[in-house]
């Protein structure tokens, strides 16, 4: 199960090869560190293209993050139980 959330983070990313690909964020005062992306879609809001990223930390918890260009801005839109 998960939780839907609309939080803003702070996400460090690496732009290369015309992908851009996450390392790592904070969320509640702790760093999570990315281990593997395992999946990654877009979806379309108006003008704007809304990345979305289905990451596992190396806590092997379990994030969906949202890069929206707007902001530019990231928002960690859910998290699967055991991320909390």
């Amino acid at each position: 199960m998960f939780e839907s959330l609309s939080d803003p983070v702070d996400v460090l990313t690496v732009f290369a090869d015309g992908r851009m690909r996450p390392l790592r964020f904070r969320w509640q005062g702790k760093v999570v560190r990315v281990r593997t992306v395992t999946g990654e879609w877009t979806r379309r809001e108006g003008q704007a293209v809304l990345r979305y990223f289905a990451v596992e930390s190396t806590a092997a918890d379990t994030y969906e993050l949202c890069f929206d260009p707007r902001g530019p801005r990231w928002i960690l839109s859910r998290a699967w139980d055991g991320a909390r």
